[in-house]
């Protein structure tokens, strides 16, 4: 729903010029995804690998997946009107969402805060009982250090987590006992990818404080906003030849900070 919405607004802000933007470039990282388009933009998204991995083998791909497509070359609105139906066409429509919605992620329409972490934006000294879904390394590295900490990481992958760290831990499956109990929720931008994020957000309680975080969260932030989100935090894609250049070497996205992409954090008040 949330991607419907979404490709919506765009529909309307592009007109018909979605008609005349190709994919330049495109590749599925080990990591993350990456997308030129003809335009000069450019979009990462988390590549669900897992997924992809446990959805098919290689005979079962063989026979259920139609012959390939060469994205390269293809319109937007060729490449969208395909997409869906599998881990692989999910996370080809949200990266090509993400390179079209960053003509519009601009100051004149959103309060937004450049070059900074996410985190740093949320005043922990009040941040009550938090709950975070997906254990954000950097973010869990911050929380330990603070005495007391009343923290709930809401995780698929136990294993995801160190030993001193597992005194946090809860399973994914009690997201919905964890979420409406918590002053301050932290989704990964990980969740738009997998179609998890609006049940997620569903469960935040009106008035928490909801960060929706990461590279993959860089789509235009409305129709999260409308589902309780406050702060929408991804990236900006700066120098996308260098990005798809970094992912085709199975870089992660903390290398391309600083070198091509930029942090922006969307601020719904």
């Amino acid at each position: 729903m949330v991607l419907d919405e979404t490709l919506e607004i765009l529909k309307k802000l592009y007109g018909n010029g979605l008609d005349s933007i190709r994919i330049e470039k495109i590749v599925i990282g080990i990591f993350f995804t990456g997308v030129k388009l003809s335009d000069g933009s450019g979009g990462v998204a988390y590549t669900p690998t897992a997924d992809m991995h446990s959805a098919t083998c290689c005979p079962t791909m063989a026979a259920e997946r139609p012959a390939p497509m060469l994205l390269r070359g293809m319109t937007v609105s060729q490449a969208l009107s395909q997409a869906r139906d599998s881990a692989l066409g999910n996370v080809v429509e949200l990266v090509i969402l993400n390179a079209l919605s960053s003509r519009f992620i601009t100051s004149d329409r959103y309060h937004i805060v450049y070059d900074t972490d996410s985190l740093d934006l949320i005043d922990l000294n009040r941040a009550g009982k938090i709950g975070m879904v997906g254990a954000f390394i950097p973010f869990l590295k911050v929380f330990k250090m603070i005495p007391g900490i009343d923290l709930t990481v809401v995780e698929q992958k136990k294993e995801t987590l160190k030993p001193d760290e597992m005194r946090f831990y809860a399973p994914a499956e009690q997201a919905k006992q964890v979420l409406p109990r918590c002053d301050t929720v932290i989704i990964t931008g990980a969740s738009i990818a997998n179609g998890t994020v609006e049940e997620l957000l569903g469960l935040t309680r009106p008035g928490a404080n909801v960060l929706v975080t990461g590279p993959t969260a860089s789509i235009l932030p409305d129709a999260l906003f409308a589902r309780n989100a406050g702060i929408v935090s991804g990236v900006m894609v700066t120098n996308p030849d260098l990005t798809i250049d970094l992912l085709s070497e199975g870089v992660g996205a903390y290398h391309l900070f600083n070198r091509c992409v930029r942090k922006i954090n969307i601020l719904k008040n």
